[in-house]
């Protein structure tokens, strides 16, 4: 009885060791050729050259480098409707964005120009918005001067000038948020078209690939 014991433990002992090394084998990376398409935890679909350890018991698909499915891994796990609805979710959002870049852009320089247009959109406005800070901030100067002259002078400051003070002050607070939001927008606008780029150039060669001869 105790030698049987001993023996299942050894078999559950074998399964563990070998579930961390396949865990270990994907998020260590892929074989060369080799990418995986997972669905992270905010629901966003990532092609990789490697999975973390968390995400592989949800299952995943295995793509050439070209982006071509090679293979699917289902999950290890039974998954409640919630998550097989964000999962779905998640890939048809991607099938979206492929169908948009296939039809907005015929080459990866239209790609690039589209992006470098709405970059520079974005930095005009965010250099607008630095001037308009350095404007009312230079106005803040003054006026807390004038303040200042008022009150060397034994004599209360205007309600006019608390006003504008006031006014001044609560505007570079609005601007400085607004600069924080354009220059977010920048950088994700930014990270944006280079995932363009990168999955037309997946999207093509995959095209080419499946090509008939």
């Amino acid at each position: 009885m105790n030698v049987k014991k001993k023996g299942m433990g050894g078999f559950r002992s074998t399964c563990l060791v070998l579930l961390i090394l396949s865990w270990a084998a994907v998020s260590h990376g892929a074989p060369a050729g080799r990418l995986y398409r997972y669905i992270n935890g905010e629901g966003v679909v990532v092609i990789d050259d490697k999975i973390p350890p968390n995400y592989v018991a949800q299952g995943y698909d295995i793509l050439s480098k070209t982006g071509q499915l090679l293979d699917t891994v289902a999950p290890s796990v039974p998954q409640n409707p919630v998550e097989k609805a964000l999962r779905k979710k998640a890939l048809a959002a991607r099938e979206k964005e492929e169908r948009f870049i296939l039809i907005s852009y015929s080459s990866i320089g239209e790609i690039q120009a589209a992006m470098a247009r709405k970059l520079d959109q974005l930095d005009r406005e965010v250099k607008g918005i630095k001037t308009n800070i350095e404007g009312s901030t230079k106005r803040i100067a003054l006026e807390q001067q004038r303040a200042a002259n008022y009150q060397r002078g034994g004599r209360q400051v205007p309600e006019n000038v608390k006003e504008t003070l006031f006014e001044l002050e609560a505007e570079v607070i609005k601007s400085e948020s607004l600069l924080e939001l354009k220059q977010e927008e920048y950088e994700k606008t930014e990270e944006r078209y280079l995932g363009y780029i990168d999955r037309y150039r997946q999207l093509k060669a995959q095209s080419e690939t499946n090509k008939p001869e």
